[in-house]
C-alpha cells in the first residue's frame, strides 16, 4: 500500500519510530472496534468522527488522502453503554462492521440496519430491528462477506441491566443475517449480555462474556449451542480481549495467581501457549496481527500509555520485550481513549488511536513497523 504524501509525519515518543497522521481536525476519530477490520482492499480506512454532539462514519483513502463522510444517521441514543462516552446523535457507536471484500459497511441508525458502499456512497436499508429490541454489542461480518452477525437485547430489560449492573441480564440474542438472501437466524440466546462477536472463520464465531466471568465462547452459523474456550482455570485470571488470527486466538489474561499473561489458543484442539507479560504492564489490550506472528500489546502501566512487542519468546520465561511506542497520552475516556492497535494487511504499519496535543482530541496514526516480521522462537500450536 503506497501512502499519500499529503499526510503529516512525526515520530513515536521515546522510540523515534516513523509515525504518519491520517486524520485531523475537530472531534475524536477512531476506527471500527479493533476486533474487526476497518480497511478495505483498495486502501480506504473506515472510521468514526465524534464531534459537536454527533458521530458519523467516514472513510479516508490512504492512497490519496481524500476523506469522505459515509453516513448521515439521525439516531438519538447512540451511546455504547456502559463501555464508552456518549458521542451524541448519529450511528450507534462502536456497533458497525465492514464487509471487507464487498467494500460495504453495515451500521445501525437506531433500529434501522443499513449498508453503505465505501466507494460509491450508495446507502440502503437491510432490515429493521423490532422496536422492543436494541443492539448492545460489537458486531461482525464473516470473512466471505455472506453473513452479518449481531447482538441484540430486550430494550426495557437492558435499561434495567444498566441500572442494576452489567451482568444481570436476560434474553440476549446472537443473530445472523444473510446479506444477499435476507435470511435471519438466531444462533444463541443467553441470560447474559454479550459484548463482542467476531468470526474465527467463515463458519465459526467467538463471543463473550459469560455472566460471572470474562472469557471466550465458541459457536457456529448452525447455532443452537456454544462451548467454553478459555475461561477461568486453575491459575485464575480472566480473558478480556481476544482476536482471531490465522494461527489461533490471541488474547491476554489479567488477574489470577500466575499474574498477567499473553496467549494463543486453538479453538478446535484446545491447545494453547501462555506466557508472562512484564510486571510493569497495567490494563492491557492485545494487539491485532491477522497472521498471528507478532505479539504486541497496548498497556497503561507504570511508565504510562505505551505499545510493547514480544521480540523473542523463551521456553524458560526469559522473554525479550521492546517498546514500539513510549508514553503517548490520550484525551477523553471510554473506548475512544485506547490505542486499540491493529496491523495493516501488508504488515508494514500498526494503526492506533492516540492523542493530538494541538486539539486535545484523539486521531488515527500509522506506526511504521516495516522492520518487524514476527516474534522470534514462538512455538507452534499442535
Amino acid at each position: 500500500m503506497q501512502l499519500a504524501g499529503r499526510f503529516p509525519e512525526t515520530t513515536a515518543p521515546e522510540t523515534g519510530r516513523r509515525v504518519v497522521k491520517v486524520t485531523e481536525g475537530p472531534g475524536f476519530c477512531y476506527p471500527l472496534y479493533y476486533y474487526v477490520p476497518s480497511l478495505t482492499p483498495d486502501g480506504t480506512l473506515v472510521y468514526h468522527r465524534a464531534h459537536d454532539g454527533e458521530v458519523q462514519l467516514h472513510g479516508v483513502d490512504l492512497t490519496t488522502g481524500e476523506t469522505t463522510q459515509l453516513t448521515d444517521a439521525t439516531a438519538t441514543d447512540t451511546h455504547w453503554r456502559p463501555w464508552c462516552t456518549d458521542p451524541g446523535e448519529g450511528v450507534l457507536d462502536h456497533r458497525s462492521a465492514l464487509a471487507v471484500e464487498r467494500g460495504e459497511v453495515i451500521y445501525f441508525d437506531g433500529t434501522d440496519v443499513r449498508q453503505v458502499d465505501v466507494r460509491t456512497g450508495t446507502d440502503a436499508s437491510l432490515f429493521e430491528l423490532p422496536e422492543d429490541r436494541v443492539a448492545i454489542g460489537q458486531n461482525c461480518v464473516t470473512p466471505d462477506g455472506e453473513w452479518f452477525v449481531y447482538i441484540h437485547h430486550d430494550r426495557d430489560l437492558f435499561e434495567r441491566v444498566l441500572d442494576d449492573g452489567r451482568h444481570h441480564s436476560e434474553d440476549t440474542a446472537l443473530a445472523a443475517y444473510h446479506i444477499d438472501s435476507g435470511e435471519h437466524r438466531t444462533l444463541v440466546r443467553i441470560n447474559s449480555p454479550i459484548h463482542h462477536v467476531l468470526p474465527y472463520d467463515d463458519e465459526h464465531l467467538v463471543f463473550c462474556h459469560p455472566a460471572t466471568e470474562n472469557g471466550m465462547l465458541l459457536t457456529d452459523l448452525e447455532g443452537g449451542r456454544y462451548s467454553h474456550l478459555r475461561t477461568r482455570d486453575r491459575w485464575g485470571g480472566e480473558v478480556c480481549h481476544y482476536l482471531a488470527t490465522a494461527r489461533g486466538l490471541a488474547y491476554e489474561v489479567l488477574g489470577g495467581s500466575a499474574g498477567a499473561r499473553g496467549g494463543l489458543y486453538d479453538p478446535f484442539t484446545r491447545d494453547r501457549v501462555e506466557f508472562e507479560l512484564p510486571d510493569a504492564f497495567g490494563y492491557t489490550h492485545t494487539g491485532y496481527d491477522p497472521d498471528g506472528k507478532l505479539f504486541f500489546y497496548e498497556t497503561e502501566g507504570e511508565t504510562g500509555h505505551e505499545l510493547w512487542y514480544l521480540e523473542r519468546y523463551s521456553e524458560t520465561g526469559d522473554h525479550e520485550w521492546r517498546r514500539l511506542v513510549g508514553n503517548w497520552p490520550t484525551y477523553g475516556g471510554g473506548q475512544k481513549s485506547h490505542f486499540h492497535p491493529r496491523m495493516t494487511p501488508d504488515r508494514n504499519w500498526i494503526v492506533l488511536v492516540a492523542g493530538d496535543g494541538s486539539t486535545d482530541t484523539n486521531q488515527i496514526y500509522l506506526v511504521d513497523i516495516g522492520d518487524l516480521s514476527h516474534t522470534r522462537d514462538f512455538p507452534r500450536l499442535r
